[in-house]
């Protein structure tokens, strides 16, 4: 028998993709301005100043806590 041949099969085709990094350097500039004011005053003006020392403490209870003790009053008569 002769070869007989069938209607070519084609499968969708397959996506790549190739990603190139390219490192660029792009000089960015941020202009400041800084403005000096020297004031010069005739007058005194006192001025005083105060530190303050704080200390905190926090108490914790470890373990099993205990039953609270009851005390008795002393009554005078």
């Amino acid at each position: 028998m002769p070869t007989q041949y069938n209607p070519p099969q084609i499968s969708p085709a397959k996506q790549y993709v190739k990603t190139n990094v390219i490192n660029t350097v792009i000089p960015v500039f941020h202009p400041t301005h800084t403005t000096t004011v020297n004031k010069h005053f005739n007058t005194y003006i006192p001025h005083t100043r105060s530190i303050v020392k704080e200390c905190h403490s926090q108490s914790f209870i470890c373990g099993v806590p205990q039953p609270p003790s009851f005390s008795r009053r002393m009554v005078r008569y």
